[in-house]
């Protein structure tokens, strides 16, 4: 599994990509991710609520027999560093108590290979007459099996799978392969199975290369906006992290090649490789990187190009 760009941060596509996944298949990511078992499910809208725990990610409420509770989840790319984890989990832990009056099942998932490792799962204030504990349970989706997410019944879920671990056996790319296969096996409606696939490139592209995870996807469904939105990104990000700040000319090269492929899907950016393979000074290659990512067509592009060569 590579390890990414840590300065790479699309938090509001990640945030609506796993809220999707938990609208899709509720009771899936309550048994089948979480082991919590139940008869009914019902997902919360956060964003409709009165009261601050609109700011919490995810709120499920669930019944079994004559009882109910509340299944509560955080979903985090990669630590959290303003506010450490446990003292926003007891904020929204206590909020939700008050707002539901039912017990609380609390999780902060984690995203990024790298995240959550010192998150304790656990609040506590240790003072004489004040002691307070509040626990939650940490899950690291980089460290959980993906394969029982790999049934056409829990298709809704697959994306998540992208960032889970394979069976020993299979490597990166076979794996998202089986994934692919799986949502598109598991989808009859053409337009919902391109939405969850792209939902798993934009996922997967948190562990794995890009061309990783274009290379498993048709053509057609790289063409999603939301996936050119999140490529022309990534490679913009990278570019500049490894191409420009590293000093290193050819990584930026391709990178600025990256975004006008997947923006344009032209061959003319291949026939622009030799021109920008002749500029040595980085500074330029960082404003054509730029314009790359933010041109209108490659026509606007190649003007640039050629304005920065005279």
């Amino acid at each position: 599994m590579n390890d990414p760009d840590r300065n790479l941060v699309l938090p509001g596509q990640f945030d609506n990509v796993t809220k999707r996944g938990v609208r899709r298949d509720p009771k899936g990511f309550v048994t089948t991710l979480l082991g919590i078992e139940a008869d009914e499910f019902q997902v919360i809208e956060t964003e409709q609520l009165s009261m601050k725990t609109h700011l919490a990610d995810s709120f499920i409420r669930i019944t079994t027999g004559s009882e109910q509770a509340i299944v509560h989840c955080e979903f985090q790319t990669h630590d959290s560093r303003a506010v450490p984890m446990p003292f926003r989990m007891a904020g929204y832990i206590g909020s939700a108590l008050a707002f539901y009056k039912l017990p609380i099942y609390s999780h902060v998932i984690y995203l990024h290979p790298t995240a959550g490792r010192t998150d304790p799962g656990l609040y506590v204030q240790e003072m004489s007459g004040y002691n307070i504990g509040i626990q939650y349970r940490v899950l690291r989706l980089t460290e959980m099996d993906g394969q029982a997410l790999l049934d056409p019944d829990r298709v809704g879920l697959v994306p998540f799978a992208a960032l889970m671990k394979p069976p020993a056996s299979v490597e990166v790319p076979e794996w998202i392969r089986h994934c692919v296969q799986t949502i598109e096996a598991g989808t009859e409606d053409e337009s919902q199975q391109r939405k969850t696939l792209a939902d798993l490139a934009i996922l997967g592209g948190l562990a794995y290369d890009s061309q990783v995870i274009r290379e498993a996807i048709s053509e057609v469904i790289v063409q999603e906006s939301s996936i050119i939105q999140y490529f022309t990104e990534k490679a913009l990000e990278q570019g500049i992290e490894q191409g420009i700040e590293q000093g290193k000319k050819q990584h930026a090269v391709e990178a600025i090649l990256t975004v006008l492929e997947v923006r344009f899907q032209t061959d003319v950016a291949e026939k622009l490789k030799p021109f920008l393979g002749a500029i040595d000074d980085l500074q330029r290659l960082d404003a054509l990187h730029r314009v790359a990512a933010r041109a209108s067509d490659i026509d606007e592009f190649t003007q640039a190009l050629l304005n920065l060569e005279n």
